[in-house]
């Protein structure tokens, strides 16, 4: 009997977290518009950090394929 009470207290307290948690999980605030420019420059250094990261670790991403 005791199981079946801790079982039922279990679920209502998970359906309620769940619940809860949901409106936290909508924004009403828009994304921030960005330009191309932007974001090419955002990836351009992306990919520069990329390759640095690769070479410190001794792989060359322009070096010679097989």
């Amino acid at each position: 009997m005791e199981t079946r009470w801790v079982r039922s207290v279990f679920l209502a307290g998970t359906v309620l977290m769940g619940a809860w948690s949901l409106p936290g999980c909508a924004s009403n605030t828009p994304s921030p518009d960005r330009s191309q420019q932007e974001i090419k420059s955002d990836s351009d250094r992306m990919f520069d950090k990329m390759k640095q990261e690769e070479r410190a670790r001794g792989k060359d991403p322009e070096g010679p394929t097989r």
